[in-house]
């Protein structure tokens, strides 16, 4: 290079790194090795000629990935196609349209029940689903958190809940037996016939410990009458309207409250018990429910009260249901078993 004439140019240089030749023997089991990691290091001419690369991406064609929603229909149309061609070759010359074809490829409500263990599970959805017995099986399974049931509902979530009115917050019971409520009743009484300037005094240098609760009610409050909160259960989702039904986890089947001996007319107290009854002659023609199979009801599968009497008239308990042998039909309901 010149660098004495003044029309020499830095940037016409043109710099080409040479490397040094791998000095070891050709028969080394390590040359191979070493040759190739030197020849990932060298620059090759294609790079330092910077030629354009041709931009290949327009021309390739972008297969178009499937959806779920279009290989499930692809699934049933192939399903179908099957039925339509075993019905050809099975000799029915009538042929089905697709709508008819796909209904009939569809279990009943009542064939999905009887091969589950839950038939409770079983919606009317159902049986429209890809794959309706898997479905029900997923369902039916231990500990199967549910869809929430406001999937095909048309309108939005909780809509019905516009300009619906929250009851205020109401202290639980063990709380309210420390009498806090009725201090504070009393001392807002007390600010009430207070004048302004005694309440600027107040607010000013306000005093403490006007609210003093004894130690020991808070004690046997927190410790003593404490109860746990109704929480909800594993898989168990909210659903609009769920707050407003009534909680019928402390009812028990059987018993009978005041509120419903109220209701049906029968008497309270201590001799309610003595009292059958109005569904008691029903069970005694139809059988006890299916749904309490061990539950003991008086006159149908375990003895009445004492002092009673079966009979149709006024606190009678019935006909005890016996076969043509006069044996009990659904239980001990004569009391000769010890």
């Amino acid at each position: 290079i010149d660098r004495s004439s003044p029309s020499s140019d830095d940037d016409n240089v043109e710099v080409i790194y040479v490397g040094k030749p791998l000095e070891l023997d050709p028969n080394d089991p390590n040359y191979q090795y070493f040759s190739k990691v030197f020849e990932s290091f060298k620059i090759s001419e294609e790079v330092k000629k910077e030629e354009p690369v041709e931009k290949i991406e327009p021309e390739m064609k972008k297969e178009e990935v499937p959806t779920k929603a279009s290989i499930s229909e692809k699934i049933l149309q192939e399903e179908m196609s099957e039925k339509r061609r075993e019905q050809e070759e099975a000799g029915h010359a009538q042929t089905l349209s697709k709508r008819k074809l796909r209904l009939s490829m569809q279990p009943t409500i009542a064939e999905l029940k009887e091969v589950t263990s839950r038939p409770d599970v079983v919606e009317w959805a159902d049986v429209t689903s890809r794959d309706p017995h898997l479905l029900v099986t997923l369902k039916a399974y231990r500990n199967t958190v549910p869809v929430p049931r406001h999937w095909n509902a048309k309108r939005k979530y909780l809509a019905g809940k516009r300009g619906f009115e929250r009851p205020p917050f109401d202290l639980p019971d063990f709380i309210k037996r420390t009498g806090i409520m009725e201090m504070r009743e009393t001392m807002w009484e007390k600010e009430d016939a207070q004048s302004l300037k005694s309440k600027m005094r107040e607010r000013a240098r306000p005093k403490l410990g006007r609210i003093d609760i004894d130690y020991q009610k808070l004690h046997d409050a927190f410790f003593k009458w404490q109860t746990k909160p109704v929480m909800t259960q594993m898989g168990e989702l909210y659903y609009e309207g769920k707050e407003l039904e009534t909680v019928m986890r402390e009812k028990k089947p059987g018993e009978l409250t005041d509120e419903l001996r109220v209701a049906l007319g029968m008497p309270v107290g201590l001799n309610a018990h003595k009292f059958p009854p109005p569904w008691l002659i029903a069970m005694q023609r139809y059988g006890p429910p299916p749904s309490y199979p061990n539950l003991k009801i008086p006159g149908l599968n375990c003895p009445i009260p004492e002092g009673c009497a079966f009979g149709y008239h006024a606190g009678g308990w019935g006909k005890p249901p016996v076969d043509e042998m006069g044996k009990p039909l659904y239980g001990d309901v004569f009391g000769l078993e010890v």
